[in-house]
């Protein structure tokens, strides 16, 4: 049939992949985990008794903010 220039109905469709609503969604989640996860390092920064270690952690009757 191709050699009459005819083409069978659906034939040349591809299956393509491309972004829809659910990878959005996903990269919209991981942009608001990474601003959650920099704003408690900042503020555990503030917190924390060595200056910038937000993984320390204070002695207890102790707590001291820092500004």
């Amino acid at each position: 049939m191709s050699q009459f220039g005819m083409q069978m109905p659906g034939g040349g469709q591809s299956n393509k992949s491309t972004p829809d609503v659910y990878t959005a969604l996903i990269f919209l989640g991981v942009v608001a985990m990474a601003v959650a996860v920099g704003m408690l390092w900042v503020n555990g920064s503030k917190l924390a008794p060595q200056k910038g270690n937000a993984l320390s952690v204070q002695e207890e009757g102790k707590i001291k903010i820092n500004q």
